[in-house]
């Protein structure tokens, strides 16, 4: 229940961050009669889409920034990733609404008019603009359209602040509300600082200024033919972490790229290593087999709010799809013998010959009951064998870490069993 009025409130500030600068306009004298004329109203609202569509676009680069804080105020990074993207792609729909709008005032009804008013001039407020929008039609292309590799659309997805300081210093300098109202321009001003900063501290100084640990490859051990197991030992200070939570993680090795990714941790949040478990999905996580011992591992985190520790029931239902048993395994070490959870772990995978710690957790805790289900053999698990075997769902909390549309499948079917949606909880590295 505190979790969606977490979200909710996370919702509400968003907004009203968004509508304070229509506020802020409607406060401000106009120079010209507002809505005087149809001319008049178009100019209007496309000054209203690009004050919302900056503010928006500030929010969105101060939430690409990682905070741990915000992390827990959204309960988990996921969710601040998916409200970036979304709040990013409503700055963006704004900013090519505005010079639309804009386009029937100052284009004198011509076309020549129009093809000026979108071309480079000697107007350098103007050709800011250009710039910008133009830059992020380019990266808004690249990135949906062309679908670049992992690290190479790190490498675009910087370009976004740079598209948005052109943007700023645009609305700085261009004859409007914003120069000409104080308290307008303070305020816009002041979040669009705040994103570049956070854009400039992630980005570009991150590599100095965000808290890493640094942590030594132990040992590289294979559990199966896809799967393996990274062990690090800390060199000074050991990350400090809640079991189900996941780290970022960026290697220093000559047969990897030094980009960070996602890993759930594996161990136990007392264990003198830190491991996580690695399925080969892709082209990073397939070189990483190849990491040799001895080589560093800087570690950023922790994040995510998925753990059997933030429930209301200690009666639980755990479903891993494949790789996604990891924060379960955390999480089944975490649990002590006196501890009154009473859970039942299902464990879902193609075939036997995909299972990983098998054996280990049905060995750790007699309160802690593993239901392998292999699709070859049994067909997907739904909601309705899950009910069969665990019985009373709707008084149990239900964890779920799998494929994005194992995920949304289940969800579904067990909210059509009757269970409140907020006893449902899923990991997902959507980012």
């Amino acid at each position: 229940m505190k979790k969606n009025s977490q979200l909710n409130h996370a919702w509400l500030t968003i907004v009203v961050l968004a509508i304070i600068p229509i506020g802020l306009w409607f406060l401000a004298p106009p120079s010209l009669p507002r809505f005087s004329s149809l001319l008049a109203i178009a100019s209007s609202f496309g000054q209203l889409t690009a004050l919302v569509g900056m503010a928006l676009f500030s929010i969105s680069l101060i939430l690409s920034g990682r905070f741990i804080f915000l992390d827990k105020y959204f309960k988990g990074l996921n969710n601040v990733y998916a409200k970036h993207s979304l709040i990013g792609q409503w700055a963006f729909i704004l900013f090519l609404i505005h010079p639309l709008l804009l386009i029937f005032k100052y284009a004198g009804g011509s076309l020549a008019g129009a093809v000026y008013f979108f071309s480079l001039s000697s107007d350098l407020p103007k050709n800011l603009g250009i710039m910008s929008l133009g830059l992020m039609v380019l990266l808004i292309v690249l990135t949906l359209y062309l679908r670049p590799k992992y690290n190479l659309w790190k490498i675009t997805h910087k370009f976004f602040g740079l598209a948005f300081f052109l943007g700023s210093l645009h609305a700085l300098l261009i004859p409007s509300d914003i120069s000409r109202y104080a308290p307008l321009k303070f305020y816009m001003f002041s979040l669009a600082f705040l994103g570049v900063t956070v854009f400039v501290y992630r980005t570009i100084l991150g590599k100095y200024l965000v808290k890493k640990y640094s942590y030594i490859i132990e040992s590289v051990v294979l559990l199966n033919d896809k799967v393996w197991e990274i062990s690090l030992k800390p060199q000074t200070k050991k990350l400090k972490f809640r079991a189900g939570q996941f780290i970022f993680i960026s290697f220093i090795d000559p047969s990897i790229s030094k980009e960070s990714h996602p890993f759930t941790i594996s161990s136990r949040p007392e264990d003198d290593l830190l491991k996580i478990t690695v399925k080969g999905l892709g082209d990073y996580t397939n070189k990483m087999v190849n990491l040799k011992p001895g080589s560093i591992a800087k570690v950023e985190g922790p994040f995510g709010s998925f753990s059997h520790q933030n429930a209301v029931y200690k009666n639980q239902i755990w479903i891993a799809g494949g790789i996604g048993i990891t924060p379960f395994l955390s999480m089944a070490q975490s649990l002590q013998k006196d501890d009154d959870y009473s859970i039942d772990l299902f464990y879902c995978l193609k075939n036997d010959s995909e299972s990983i710690y098998l054996d280990f957790l049905r060995s750790l805790n007699p309160k802690l009951k593993v239901h392998l289900f292999c699709y070859d053999k049994s067909g997907y698990l739904n909601a309705d064998t899950i009910n069969n075997v665990s019985g009373a769902l709707a008084e149990k909390d239900i964890f779920i870490c799998a494929p994005m549309s194992m995920i949304e499948s289940l969800k579904q079917q067990i909210v059509g069993l009757g269970v409140d949606k907020k006893l449902i909880h899923s990991e997902e590295f959507n980012f």
